[in-house]
């Protein structure tokens, strides 16, 4: 399997992804926009834990430092329910659904801490994927969190690589809403602003849908 993003590069043929209205989610930002949305190279499998336990390391070194509203929103924070599982399909309805919901875990796993699901759709070689996975696993061991927040999902067409049907890229819009993010060891909380971008997300079918690149689509690059 390729393993180098075709995206834009490869021979495509496009298609609306007509009939998939606005989903609302959780959000993408800290790490689509902000880790560079440009980023990405990936893939990945299917599956989900739905819950997550923190550390005692965690758990011990961040409690103390923390008030009352602080622990309220972090364990808020951490009881946040997962995205819906999905089953995955080899149709076109079904890479936009796989898309769809790789993008939902974005704020999910900021949120909670919470990678199982997340590891499961990337591949070993994904670098965006891991480096959410770095940062996520930074945020939590330092005791930290985002706050959950909303996002719109709104798929806009895909492609096939002509080369191998079994490769789809997906075109998707994606708003996210403003949220809080708490890096723990005592660093002040950050606010990240509402945020608006095209993704575009290369994944491939090998009896599940693998997420094998993620990148922000830059303007001017659409048709």
């Amino acid at each position: 399997m390729s393993t180098v993003p075709l995206l834009h590069s490869m021979p495509h043929r496009r298609r609306a992804a007509v009939g998939f209205a606005r989903l609302a989610a959780l959000s993408v930002v800290v790490a689509w926009l902000a880790l560079g949305g440009g980023c990405s190279r990936g893939s990945a499998t299917s599956g989900f834990s739905p819950t997550w336990t923190p550390s005692a390391t965690v758990s011990a070194s961040a409690a103390p430092t923390l008030s009352p509203e602080q622990a309220a929103a972090r364990a808020t924070a951490l009881a946040m329910e997962p995205p819906d599982p999905y089953t995955p399909q080899f149709t076109p309805e079904g890479a936009i659904t796989a898309a769809t919901y790789f993008i939902s875990l974005f704020p999910y796993v900021f949120a909670t801490g919470d990678l199982d699901a997340w590891k499961n759709l990337s591949d070993d070689n994904c670098s965006y994927c891991n480096t959410v996975i770095h940062n996520v696993t930074n945020l939590h061991d330092s005791g930290g969190w985002a706050d959950p927040w909303g996002q719109e999902i709104t798929p806009l067409e895909w492609w096939t690589d002509q080369e191998d049907p079994n490769r789809y890229v997906v075109r998707t819009q994606v708003v996210s809403e403003a949220h809080t993010e708490h890096p723990g060891n005592n660093t002040p909380s950050l606010s990240v602003e509402t945020s608006e971008g095209v993704f575009l997300l290369q994944i491939y079918w090998n009896n599940t849908w693998k997420t094998e690149a993620v990148q922000l689509e830059e303007e001017g690059e659409s048709e």
